[in-house]
């Protein structure tokens, strides 16, 4: 029987009194004291609701706390960990870029440099945050792009005949400007020669999340209805604003733009038709089709493929011979739908892009209709206006985010840390490696190629040490050097950041695949792997609690981001991870037969996860895509098993505590280390979210919603059944068990 709520009430109060400075050494049986621990208990217990039965349900039992105390802000659309230590990160953003800030970095190899990188940071910032100067310009900037679109792409309602010159031209100058339409090139590894860079082609060009939603009445007629307000304040009368910062506007539309927003919605919804299934995009295999560019001409004839890349190449570069299409149907169908439309509402369509796209960077009254979609789509109010200073720090880490986050790993990223997950990851690679040769279902020779992969995967940690090298402050100005930011031209900023990104993704084509640089900026809270590189990162934003701490027990720390380095880790070998070899070239090196039982094995996950549910804001309950879904579920799965089965293993081969650090927490004396183990994997998933944005994430998201990466990985794991005890055909301990790594 669960304890009562009123102990573990005693409990935090426990946890929290006893703070001292901890002994040097403490053994298995010992209570830690310090300051550390008693926080890290107390969190634990605050987030329980411990009157739950944990072999009934798991994600109550660890998170029932957290779900009554905590509420979701009024302008998120879901609140969980992952949220909470990215705000708190956001804070430590905010500290470096605000105007009356003067942090120092603890090792400076270019003071002049250095200086030029803050205030390069503090221009980008206080631009953002200059919102009378942004509703001085009002509409102006947008209406500048759209006068380009209508001059490339002239069009009236009585045209019949699409201009190729005039639509290939138009398509390229977005793709200059960053900007996708339903065709959109791109740079990315070759998978079949993952040393060098490949031009590809894919699909896209859809203003809602995705082409379920066009089969949604209420969410199109929100749609439809904003994308007809955006043309009348863009292109129609506008708005008289004496003061810029009302967010309560009425918008009367002409007839015109009625009938525009009509057009463009429903040559969406054609779009959405002809898409090709989110889960087919995610194969690897299909998505890689290589084609000259005659053959792309074949497809879709009404697009001059050959200008485009033209265009938007660099100058002097060669045309490719061989460009991938990621989805040859999609392009040959797209050539019937642009026969079929009116050039004018081909026009209107990407005027709209321009406008969705841009209006995002004008004063608030402008940007009023596409919070009423946002909020159909997210569940937040149209009527709340998040701080404007969280705006800004997004847009800093987004668009400077190593600058700052040099600054940022020199606040935060400090003592061991790097090398106490360093060594996490080996121990977690060795027990990996002893597990290949006794899963019965994989034969000799598939075995010894996975063998080669696991030693073969490079781990990144903390930061990126190659273009740029956050560590150089010299190095990260050099990089961004030809992103110029203006402190009064935020707009500006936003345009010439889009144009300088998609230069530099061009300019890459000719250069080897740089296998050192990490993707994601040191304050993100998250991880990845890459299949083409063979590698796993995890940026210092993640490096904290609930996650990690150097000074936790190591059941807490191996529980958080030791599953989370097993979940990434495993990628390398789920359903399309494991297309890749030891050096990241996709190349089957499966035999048939282990394919056939890996494929078995799968479906296990399809079914158990595609008969999870979540409830929308109409009270019906959606299944969960197993399908789509599978990569992740997978990869918690075996993160969950592996890193139980590295702790365990360190944790019984030291009982007295003496080489590594199991010691006990305050107040959670009653619970055992591979309790706290389970209950420490499941808190970073602790979270509540809004039924509009848990349907978004159910048909976009490869992930499962929260709760079903808690419960789903602990139905399927023998250890947490034995740690707590549950009876068999329990609601965590079902009979059928779903395994594959």
């Amino acid at each position: 029987m669960a304890p009562s709520k009123m102990y573990w009430l005693m409990a935090i109060g426990m946890a929290l009194q006893v703070v001292h400075a901890a002994p040097s050494t403490l053994g298995n049986n010992d209570v830690c004291t310090s300051s550390q621990c008693a926080q890290t208990a107390a969190s634990i217990i605050r987030d329980m609701n411990p009157t739950v039965d944990p072999c009934e349900d798991f994600s109550a039992y660890t998170c029932g706390g957290f779900w009554e105390r905590e509420e979701i802000p009024a302008d998120k659309e879901s609140i969980g960990y992952f949220r909470i230590v990215a705000d708190q990160n956001n804070h430590v953003i905010r500290s470096i870029v605000s105007p009356e800030s003067d942090p120092q970095l603890e090792v400076i190899d270019d003071k002049i440099a250095a200086g030029r990188n803050l205030q390069k940071l503090k221009d980008l910032y206080a631009s953002c945050m200059d919102e009378e100067q942004i509703a001085k310009v009002g509409r102006q900037p947008v209406v500048d792009q759209l006068k380009t679109i209508l001059d490339l792409f002239p069009a009236t309602a009585t045209d019949t005949t699409l201009d190729r010159m005039a639509l290939s031209t138009t398509l390229a100058h977005l793709n200059r400007i960053g900007l996708d339409s339903f065709s959109s090139f791109g740079v990315s590894t070759d998978v079949k020669d993952p040393t060098r860079h490949l031009m590809d082609l894919s699909e896209g060009g859809l203003g809602l999340p995705s082409k379920e939603y066009y089969l949604d009445e209420r969410i199109t007629t929100v749609y439809q209805t904003t994308v007809a307000r955006m043309f009348e304040l863009m292109q129609g009368k506008g708005l008289e604003i004496n003061n810029g910062t009302s967010t309560k506007i009425e918008v009367v539309v002409s007839s015109e733009w009625e009938e525009a927003a009509k057009g463009v919605v429903a040559f969406e919804k054609l779009l959405a038709g002809i898409a090709t299934d989110r889960t087919e995009r995610r194969d690897p295999e299909k998505s890689y089709n290589p084609r000259t560019l005659d053959q792309i001409r074949a497809m879709t004839p009404s697009i001059d493929w050959r200008l485009i890349v033209q265009i938007i190449l660099p100058e002097k570069a060669d045309i490719p011979d061989i460009i991938v299409v990621n989805s040859p149907g999609f392009q040959e169908r797209l050539e019937g739908l642009l026969q079929k439309t009116s050039p004018k509402t081909i026009q209107n369509y990407i005027s709209w892009i321009v406008i969705r796209e841009f209006a995002g960077s004008l004063n608030l009254p402008y940007r009023q209709p596409l919070r009423a979609l946002n909020a159909a789509l997210s569940g937040v109010s149209a009527d709340v206006v998040p701080d404007r200073w969280k705006t800004c720090v997004a847009v800093v880490n987004s668009q400077l985010g190593d600058m700052a986050g040099q600054y940022f790993i020199s606040d935060l990223f400090k003592g061991n840390s790097r090398t106490q997950v360093r060594d996490m990851i080996e121990s977690l690679r060795e027990t990996y490696l002893k597990s290949f040769p006794n899963l019965n279902w994989l034969d000799d020779a598939t075995t010894k190629g996975a063998i080669k992969k696991m030693e073969a995967i490079v781990q990144l940690t903390g930061f990126s040490t190659n273009s740029p090298n956050v560590g150089s402050s010299k190095n990260v100005e050099v990089y961004y050097q030809d992103y110029k930011v203006d402190p009064k031209d935020y707009f500006g900023n936003q345009l010439r950041v889009n144009v300088w990104g998609a230069e530099k993704y061009f300019n890459e084509l000719d250069k080897p695949v740089n296998k050192k640089k990490m993707h994601m900026s040191p304050q993100t809270v998250n991880a990845y792997y890459s299949p083409t590189e063979n590698q796993i990162v995890f940026p210092a934003g993640i490096l904290q609690p609930p996650f990690f701490h150097v000074e936790n027990p190591e059941y807490i720390n191996w529980g958080g981001i030791g599953v989370v380095a097993g979940h990434e880790i495993t990628h390398g070998f789920d359903n399309k991870g494991h297309q890749f070899d030891a050096l990241g070239r996709l190349a089957n090196w499966w035999s048939n037969s282990t394919t056939e039982a890996f494929n078995k094995k799968a479906q296990c996950f399809i079914d158990q996860y595609g008969n999870f549910t979540v409830k929308g804001s109409d009270g019906k309950d959606y299944n969960v895509n197993g399908q789509l879904t599978l990569g992740e579920n997978i990869a918690d799965n075996g993160g969950l098993k592996q890193s139980f089965d590295t702790w365990r293993g360190r944790y019984n081969s030291d009982p007295a505590g003496r080489r590594y650090n199991n010691y006990q927490l305050p107040g959670l004396e009653g619970l055992t280390a591979e309790q706290l183990f389970f209950i420490s994997f499941a808190r970073p998933w602790c979270s509540k979210q809004r039924p509009e944005s848990a349907i978004r994430q159910m048909r976009t998201d490869p992930h499962s919603p929260a709760k079903w990466r808690i419960n789903g990985a602990v139905q399927n794991s023998v250890g947490f059944a034995e740690a707590f005890k549950c009876k068999a055909k329990a609601p965590m301990n079902p009979d059928k068990k779903c395994d594959l790594w």
